[in-house]
């Protein structure tokens, strides 16, 4: 392992263990890796605590599927608009305030597209509540709940 000479045998002994090698099958050449040692003490009075990433970090990534409600009740957004349960509105965690937002009932495959102007659902599992408007599109009254999917169609950024 000549990438790994300058390394201490704790820290070398780590990597074995992890089964990383610079030359590791669909490995990204591109790719960086770095060891930090912590040393605590006087020399040798400690083998050194070895940290670091040996990898790429994964990529966030957003929730696209999951459980849509819908909500019709008269309320401030907390975009500071008043609520209009007839506009093709919705509440999502983090999208940003503007973002256009293709929902997919995946039940029946109804679709339409809402611009993100709340917060929340605040439920587990759930991933966006849709106007009531909304709601009538996509076939989901009277359940009030569905399974969907959800695309960003615009970014508020972008508009």
């Amino acid at each position: 392992m000549p990438a790994f000479t300058t390394l201490t045998r704790a820290a070398a002994a780590a990597v074995a263990v992890l089964g990383v090698a610079s030359t590791a099958a669909g490995s990204n050449p591109v790719e960086t890796r770095w060891v930090t040692e912590v040393h605590s003490g006087p020399p040798g009075s400690k083998p050194p605590l070895t940290t670091g990433s040996l990898g790429p970090k994964p990529a966030r990534s957003h929730a696209l599927d999951g459980i849509a409600s819908y909500y019709w009740q008269d309320q401030m957004t907390a975009s500071g608009e008043v609520f209009d349960k007839r506009a093709m509105t919705a509440a999502h965690p983090t999208l940003p305030f503007g973002t256009l937002v293709a929902v997919t009932n995946l039940r029946n495959g109804k679709k339409t597209v809402v611009r993100i102007n709340d917060r929340g659902p605040f439920k587990p599992g759930r991933i966006i509540d849709v106007s009531e408007a909304a709601a009538e599109i996509l076939d989901m009254q009277s359940r009030g709940l569905a399974p969907v999917k959800l695309e960003v169609v615009s970014s508020a950024d972008s508009r």
